[in-house]
């Protein structure tokens, strides 16, 4: 099923308005029922998402590959005749023998192996963890991002339905010639500017949204749309009312910050392929037990034991086995300087991202609700005292435009919070691929 078109946005966008401007619930029934419409869409998104059924097949893999790690390698069987007295009578050879090698690795070597295997088990435990948290970031981010542009756009059709009142009435009095041109021609101009503005806000809802119906399969779109668009009309209701949810501490999400976590291992990964370097430069014994069967034409034959030990000359390869060593070392000089360097640059992202948000905070302080409730409740007196010519225009459209601008501007401190969330969250979740450190 393919994404919905220009219709479908247009129809989701003319729904969510009507909730914009629909009678108002109780702030803590609004909330409610937002996060419960959030929650529902986190689920799904989670449940249908191709990046997370990749990491939970990620993980599996990892856990398969360090079931098959460090265990003794197969012993191998053979078998050797000797004076064959022909190609059909292989029976009749003077001497048959039958045994089994097993080669002995050094405990040190399969103790690494299984430590690196162990790692991986972890990098992808880390990995999944911290895509689903960063689904769920990006999740709420969009969610007040689009029902913040469907409000502005709300807002600012009010706007225009209060200018459309007041050209009437100038349009009236001026047949009348009881009002000048110009004043036609200023309130025409303000609507072209308040349109303007609406279309813009429609169309950052229409880009939001689609971002979060392509969050989940195409195939998926019609069940995604319906809970997209419940998520966006209960969060429209409350997005003035309801305050950003507070910043995690810098030190909390420092400590379990994904990218750290993953350093660590990068870290750990080192240490263990030195001891797996040095462990394969030891001797490795393969001891031979079997038995033979022998005896000279014409005599009875005979059957005896065979046993036999071989042992790897590590000092044959010594150069071999250093330079493995010494790449090893370096790749552990790399990881723990690839890790200061990338927390650096973590701890200037996370502080960065956190004055942002603090910012939009006190931007979202600074406006008095009061004073803003008292204006918009003060609307229709001043567009009827207009009317009864105790307002000029130019009152009339200040006092619009003003209210209009508060509000608009305290919406986009919302959005900016969420945004600048999410990107708090984003460069703490956010990890590398598994050969970035490599």
């Amino acid at each position: 099923m393919r994404i919905p078109g220009k219709v479908a946005v247009c129809r989701a966008f003319v729904v969510l308005a009507g909730a914009v401007l629909a009678c108002p619930i109780t702030e803590a029934a609004a909330q409610e029922t937002a996060e419960t419409a959030v929650l529902r869409l986190k689920a799904h998104v989670r449940s249908t998402s191709p990046l997370l059924a990749t990491r939970r097949a990620a993980v599996d893999l990892a856990r398969a590959r360090g079931g098959a790690a460090g265990h003794p390698t197969p012993a191998v069987l053979s078998a050797e005749l000797e004076e064959v007295p022909s190609f059909a009578n292989m029976a009749g050879a003077q001497s048959i023998r039958l045994d089994v090698t097993r080669d002995l690795l050094p405990k040190a070597q399969r103790r690494a192996e299984r430590t690196l295997a162990d790692l991986e088990v972890q990098r992808a435990t880390i990995e999944i963890a911290a895509a689903e948290q960063l689904i769920d970031a990006t999740i709420e981010a969009l969610v007040v991002t689009s029902a913040g542009y469907a409000a502005i756009a709300s807002r600012l059709a009010s706007e225009d339905s209060v200018l459309r009142g007041a050209e009437e009435a100038v349009r009236a009095r001026f047949a009348v010639a009881d009002a000048r041109y110009v004043d036609v021609l200023r309130l025409r101009t303000e609507r072209l500017r308040v349109e303007t503005e609406q279309r813009g806000a429609a169309a950052e809802y229409a880009i939001t949204r689609g971002q979060l119906l392509r969050l989940a399969p195409a195939t998926d779109s019609a069940g995604l749309m319906t809970l997209v668009d419940a998520a966006l009309a209960a969060v429209a209701t409350r997005i003035l009312a309801a305050a950003p949810p507070p910043l995690p501490s810098i030190d909390s999400l420092w400590a379990s910050a994904g990218t750290r976590e993953l350093l660590a291992l990068d870290v750990q990964r080192a240490d263990a392929a030195i001891a797996a370097a040095r462990a394969a430069a030891r001797s490795t014994l393969s001891p031979t037990f079997g038995v033979q069967r022998f005896g000279e034409s014409g005599e009875r034959k005979r059957f005896g034991l065979v046993a036999g030990i071989a042992m790897t000359l590590p000092f044959t390869a010594g150069a071999a086995n250093r330079t493995r060593v010494g790449a090893a070392e370096r790749e552990l000089d790399f990881a723990r300087a690839q890790r200061t360097a990338t927390e650096s640059a973590l701890a200037s992202r996370l502080a960065v991202a956190a004055d942002r948000y603090a910012i939009a905070l006190s931007q979202l302080a600074a406006y008095d609700a009061t004073l803003l409730r008292g204006a918009r409740e003060e609307r229709e007196a001043a567009l009827a005292s207009y009317r009864s010519g105790s307002f000029t225009l130019i009152e009339l459209l200040d006092f619009e435009r003003a209210l209009a601008q508060a509000e608009v501007s305290r919406i986009r401190s919302r959005i900016a919070a969420a945004e600048a969330l999410v990107d708090y969250l984003t460069a703490a979740l956010t990890v590398p691929d598994a050969g970035d450190h490599r």
